[in-house]
């Protein structure tokens, strides 16, 4: 008989279950949540036993001290996935975000020094103590809105012994995290000064970092801003081959503000995702429907800046894997929790309200390399789960800011 310590029953649940074999919904099944009337998730020691309907939860053995909770007239979902922020900094950007809504171009912000390098000035200047005490404040802030898988980048520290500090930051961070933490090196964010005139040097700096990145496990995937003006797609061929040669995944942003070629690019260098793609042309959405990379969709950041968001349809369409993320960031996307995500997915970028919870649970896994660990109501998957105070999920697009998440479960365990 299978044991149990946490039963959640009488609920409308969304499994997210494959439908065949597990691969990133695309086309047609990208709005498929696989919804149970009546549904019941089991778990054990942090890891789903079962589900099913009605009361065919009689048949487990549920050990002593479990967790039964009646989620009558609720939802209960796979916990969302966040697969893109920027939490580790100090700071804030109020006045940029002032100047900005007044008519300033972001990329000539950033040219006069302000934008990301405020942020690594900043950052740079806080404690340790002060940075992640932020730093465990803000993945807090995560898991209470919903959130049960979240990837952090460095990013703010831009030359490479600032960048391993960051790193360093995010592991004790990541250690005592009541919530699955995915680390990534920033390696390319913006040119520092001292390298004003040395890009090759620059990228050269930063591939030597990834011997102590990967000596000291600090992080699973490496990441550039490949943009206009930032870094172009020659400038960060090299860091890229480096990280795949260690071992470690690579994803961009990609296509931001400009098509730069950027999608096409990580399609042909098998990145994990490529994230932004607002303007990624028609023959980069190809590419990656053709290798099935996931497009990491950021509308907050596009909601925030003021540019144009991307279309989702356009990826829909191309059976290109969509996913969400929050982007997280003090400059261009201080944006709180995936359910704000969610929401802007819809109403900006074109996703439906069932797209849009696809694309931040188990697309967005496939977009952190977690697809077969999370991101869907699976047994042997991790008990990651969330119930919403409604009895249908799309209130999560309809009611955005609404307080509709009333429990959180990461790894059978609660957390908010």
């Amino acid at each position: 008989m299978t044991e149990a310590d946490l039963l959640l029953r009488g609920a409308r649940l969304l499994t997210l279950a494959p439908l065949k074999e597990e691969h990133p919904r695309v086309g047609p099944t990208a709005g498929d949540v696989g919804p149970i009337v009546n549904g019941w998730v089991a778990a054990r020691d942090g890891a789903i036993v079962a589900t099913g309907h009605g009361e065919s939860h009689d048949r487990l053995q549920l050990v002593e001290s479990a967790v039964v909770r009646n989620a009558e007239g609720r939802v209960v979902m796979p916990g969302l996935v966040d697969p893109h922020t920027h939490l580790c900094y100090a700071g804030e950007r109020w006045e940029e975000f002032a100047t900005r809504r007044s008519g300033a171009d972001y990329l000539a912000v950033l040219a006069a020094g302000g934008g990301i390098h405020a942020t690594v000035r900043a950052t740079k200047e806080a404690s340790d103590e002060t940075v992640l005490a932020l730093l465990r404040r803000r993945i807090g802030d995560a898991a209470e809105l919903g959130t049960t898988t979240i990837e952090i980048k460095s990013g703010y520290g831009l030359e490479a012994s600032e960048e391993l500090r960051q790193l360093r930051l995010i592991a004790q961070a990541k250690a005592d995290a009541p919530i699955d933490v995915a680390v990534t090196y920033l390696a390319a964010h913006a040119l520092p000064a001292p390298y004003t005139d040395d890009r090759a040097g620059f990228i050269r700096d930063a591939r030597g970092a990834l011997d102590t990145v990967t000596a000291e496990k600090l992080a699973e995937a490496v990441d550039a801003f490949v943009e206009k003006g930032v870094f172009e797609v020659d400038d960060v061929r090299p860091l890229f081959a480096a990280a795949k040669k260690a071992g470690l995944a690579v994803s961009l942003h990609a296509d931001q503000l400009n098509d730069v070629g950027a999608a096409a690019f990580a399609a042909r260098i098998h990145a994990r995702s490529a994230d932004h793609v607002a303007h990624a042309s028609a023959e980069g959405i190809r590419a990656l429907a053709r290798a099935g990379i996931p497009a990491v969709l950021l509308p907050g950041s596009a909601f925030f800046v003021g540019y144009a968001p991307p279309e989702a349809r356009r990826f829909i369409a191309a059976r290109v894997p969509v996913a969400l993320a929050s982007d997280h960031n003090p400059g261009t996307s201080p944006l709180e929790g995936m359910p704000t995500a969610i929401a802007l997915g819809v109403t900006l970028c074109g996703l439906t309200p069932h797209e849009a919870i696809v694309a931040a649970t188990v697309n967005a896994a496939h977009a952190l390399g977690r697809g077969d660990r999370t991101g869907a109501l699976v047994a042997g998957r991790r008990a990651d789960i969330l119930v919403l105070d409604t009895d249908d999920e799309r209130e999560l697009a309809y009611r955005m800011g609404a307080p509709l998440v009333a429990e959180v479960y990461a790894s059978g365990k609660r957390v908010a």
